[in-house]
């Protein structure tokens, strides 16, 4: 994958998007502090539970707690915290903030290295970098959740292997395997991060397939990073174990399996807790409606009446996911496709973005209102000419960023067949963009089809970008060599 001319980088334009960016993030710092969640509050127990004598990883009584906190919450982000907090006392939120834009700036760089060598143009390096930064990067850099460190270290991984295939530097094997140790720590972090290792674990078999020399050395890459990430999960997985006497990996899935189940019923899908089995049965007699706290008092209730460790339970309620979608799969269908729908909005709509900041950020609430029934009513009844243009603002950054969205999902599909049945071998450009496809499509499916929150598609936020790139580009120059040939038809008819 090293066929690419010599290309002069300009690396100038990133270190002053850098540098903007730094000035809009520390003003936003100063002026609204760091954003808390109800999340947040959870880290912060188990940050504070970790400095107070390592108390977060001592043994515990299994099954006393439907959902204990320390074995239920990843210990990646509560050690950045207890870091922040050794260091800087009452303000670690500030350090956190801080070490979490440095994260975002160093995968920012990799990605503008790559989609410069790529595309052979610092100017759509630049572009795709620019919307990244202001996307909801910018929202959750700022915030006490896990989302930043994760999204960062997730591209810093990836983007460092595709880096080393397309040659912009080359990895050593003791670098994949600091790659790999940071790839197992970001699973430490985010737990749904062990179902995205294929990931690149792709992109180690694609650096054997294309490396040359003794089978081993060909091999060393992927060997390292599945070598290292397993010894990671396995050392967490051996936490567990003295924590509780249970080897698991984890209980995440406890407040997450049922949610779907909730939406089909929510929305009015279908009807799935109609049955007589012990989940349905308590959801009919306890939950008023299916709220989140709701939800969690069903979790208790079960671990009430069935007498069982959390494990246990995680087992009863994924059970009730499965015959639930299995008995509607059409209403299962409709959950799944509203959460995907809703992803248009995250890949460049900055507008968007400023307004989630503000909406979560601030006590201001939301100053960008949408194009719906309810604000054309409003603008009617009391007409202001600054709400017609933040609502025409909305609405045209919405629909550019919905239409490059589906630009995106459908455009490398159609140039992958283009390709495949026109007999034409696929390139290496398109085979990244491919994987990049790939990426966003698994981890936006994976969550649609589960929980799904919009901090959830950060980390493959990128590659959809890098992807919509690409399609730009070929266009461009489709339309580009369109022109040419017909100015050459012109000449030739004149003659």
């Amino acid at each position: 994958m090293n066929s690419y001319v010599c290309f002069q980088p300009a690396r100038k334009p990133l270190f002053y998007l850098l540098g903007l960016s730094a000035i809009v993030k520390i003003s936003v710092l100063l002026l609204s502090g760091p954003s808390f969640h109800p999340d947040s509050d959870g880290y912060n127990a188990y940050a504070d539970a970790i400095l107070d004598r390592g108390r977060a990883f001592a043994p515990i009584v299994w099954g006393a707690e439907a959902i204990p906190l320390f074995i239920f919450r990843f210990p990646g982000y509560p050690l950045v915290l207890a870091g922040a907090k050794l260091v800087s006392g009452g303000h670690y939120a500030f350090v956190t903030v801080i070490l979490q834009c440095i994260f975002t700036g160093v995968a920012v760089y990799l990605i503008y290295r790559v989609v410069e060598r790529l595309f052979l143009s610092s100017r759509a390096a630049l572009l795709v970098v620019a919307f990244y930064i202001f996307s909801e990067s910018m929202l959750y850099d700022n915030s006490i959740l896990s989302d930043s460190i994760y999204a960062s270290l997730f591209n810093i991984v990836l983007f460092g292997l595709v880096g080393h295939l397309i040659g912009c530097w080359r990895l050593p094997l003791g670098r994949t395997a600091g790659l790999a140790a940071l790839w197992g720590c970001s699973i430490l972090v985010r737990d749904n991060g062990l179902y995205f290792t294929f990931l690149p674990i792709i992109l180690t078999i694609a650096i054997a397939v294309h490396s040359e020399g003794p089978y081993l050395h060909r091999i060393g890459h992927f060997l390292i990073f599945v070598l290292v990430t397993s010894g990671i999960i396995g050392g967490y997985i051996a936490l567990n174990w003295h924590r509780t006497g249970e080897a698991f990996f984890s209980i995440t899935g406890l407040e997450n399996w049922l949610h779907p189940v909730f939406d089909m019923a929510r929305h009015g899908y279908a009807q799935p807790f109609g049955s007589e089995d012990l989940v349905s049965s308590i959801v009919r007699e306890t939950m008023p409606d299916y709220g989140f706290e709701a939800q969690l008092q069903l979790l208790r209730k079960l671990h009430e009446d069935c007498q069982c460790t959390p494990t246990q339970v995680q087992s009863v309620v994924f059970a009730k996911y499965l015959s639930a979608v299995t008995a509607h799969p059409i209403a299962y269908l409709r959950v799944i496709w509203g959460n995907f729908s809703r992803l248009g909005s995250v890949i460049a709509d900055p507008v968007w973005t400023v307004n989630e900041f503000i909406q979560q950020g601030t006590p201001l609430g939301r100053i960008f209102p949408g194009l719906s029934t309810k604000s054309i009513v409003a603008l009617v009844q009391d007409f202001s000419l600054p709400r017609l243009v933040l609502m025409l603002l909305m609405t045209i950054s919405t629909v550019l960023s919905t239409a490059a969205f589906w630009l995106f999902i459908f455009g490398i599909p159609a140039m992958v067949a283009s390709e495949w049945f026109g007999g034409k071998r696929t390139n290496d450009r398109l085979a990244l963009m491919s994987f990049f496809w790939l990426a966003f499509m698994s981890v936006a499916i994976a969550f649609s089809m589960v929980r799904f929150e919009m901090r959830y598609a950060l980390p493959v936020i990128p590659a959809a970008l890098v992807g919509v790139m690409y399609i730009l580009q070929r266009l461009s120059q489709l339309k580009i060599f369109h022109r040419s040939r017909n100015g050459v038809l012109s000449m030739t008819r004149r003659a």
